[in-house]
């Protein structure tokens, strides 16, 4: 027989979960030892112990779960909880204060117990009470066992969020129409219409957005998410090359992630925006363009590196050399040795600007000839040198 007091404190050294005894529906024991305050909530609590099942959760208003075992033939419960995928923020806290009954008195020492609970999905908490179950139970259960369980929870949340958020909506006379406006928004980056964007910025900057999470933090970095994500596609569609589009998402959400001030991330956001909008308007390719010419397009942008030439390019999609330049020349407007070097020069204004390379590194990289052809190139394209390019980025 399981000491059943040692295993929860073994099961608390172990996930540094909260976790309570009760008896009979009564406390008689929890790790780690607390203030009346941070117990689990009557509301959440009544549910797990009239479960039928041994196993069980729940989930709260605040997105956060408990989980109950019931140990076989006998009056004793396990509560385990409350467990988040994210760090508890003041925003979250404060919204709590009403199901924990908080004072201002008890404000600081309920916020300091929650900010020492780990984080943890829930696919990893069910994993965590399967075990316990099976320890305690002898029980074989699964996540499809628990996941009818969930869907169910999970719709009425939803259910119940959505009829509020809409009442709230009607009542505010506030009509939703984010679709047509991203819509409008992201044309102007698919268009490399820098002005177009400054001036719609400047129409919406009042818009209200919908609410994504639940503190402003966590609230503008999902912003941050959507809009990044958003543009990318649109920048595509315009002619930038997949390759760097993608490569500036996962750049600038790493960067945003790191950040813990708002006004920052919305500061990021915008000359994300900007950024997105005038790589696509350098990079620009007709919409009606063929799907032939934006691969060649493409494979030029992402080659940059290697010492290709416009033969190279026409054996690599099939084609004639002469026939490849004729069809670049009269549907883009351009010639595409020249586009060559001129894509390998945009990449070099990069490198110089945000890498440690040398000068004499960055033309063996874009495999120029010498080091003075490099140079040579750089300043017919830009008017400027590329060590005083360097000084002035």
């Amino acid at each position: 027989m399981i000491d059943v007091k040692k295993y929860c404190e073994y099961i608390y050294s172990s996930f540094f979960i909260p976790i309570y005894i009760y008896e009979n529906k009564e406390l008689t024991l929890c790790y780690p030892i607390q203030k009346k305050y941070t117990l689990p909530p009557t509301t959440y609590l009544i549910k797990l112990l009239e479960m039928r099942n041994n196993l069980n959760y729940t989930i709260t208003k605040f997105y956060s779960y408990y989980g109950c075992i019931q140990i076989k033939d006998s009056n004793t419960c396990i509560v385990i909880g409350p467990i988040s995928a994210l760090p508890y923020s003041k925003e979250t806290l404060f919204s709590m204060r009403n199901d924990f009954s908080i004072d201002e008195s008890s404000w600081e020492s309920f916020c300091n117990f929650f900010y020492n609970i780990p984080t943890q999905n829930l696919d990893i908490f069910i994993n965590t009470l399967i075990l316990i179950n099976y320890t305690l139970n002898n029980e074989e259960m699964s996540h499809k066992d628990l996941n009818i369980n969930l869907d169910s929870k999970l719709h009425n949340i939803i259910n119940q969020n959505y009829s509020k958020h809409t009442a709230e909506s009607m009542e505010e006379n506030i009509l939703n129409n984010n679709y047509s406006i991203e819509n409008e928004f992201f044309r102007y980056i698919e268009n490399g219409d820098i002005e177009g964007l400054s001036n719609f910025r400047i129409q919406t900057q009042n818009m209200k957005v919908g609410k994504i999470a639940d503190n402003n933090l966590r609230q503008s970095k999902n912003i941050f998410i959507v809009a990044v994500t958003l543009a990318t596609r649109a920048a595509i569609k315009g002619g930038l090359s997949p390759n760097i589009a993608y490569n500036l998402s996962d750049i600038y959400i790493q960067q945003m992630e790191r950040l813990t001030d708002i006004n920052a991330i919305n500061s990021l956001l915008n000359n994300v925006l900007y950024d997105y909008t005038n790589r696509t308007a350098n990079s620009i390719i007709p919409l009606n363009s063929d799907t032939v010419l934006h691969r060649v397009i493409q494979y030029v942008r992402e080659n940059t590196n290697k010492n290709i030439t416009v033969a190279d390019i026409a054996e690599y999609f099939g084609f004639n050399r002469s026939y490849l330049s004729h069809k670049v020349k009269k549907q883009l407007g351009f010639d595409l040795s020249n586009f060559i070097r001129q894509c390998k020069l945009e990449n070099a204004k990069d490198l110089l600007a945000y890498s440690n390379k040398s000068i004499s590194e960055i033309s063996n990289f874009l495999c120029f000839s010498s080091q003075s052809h490099f140079q040579r190139a750089f300043k017919n394209q830009f008017g400027i040198t590329p060590q005083t390019y360097r000084k002035s980025v």
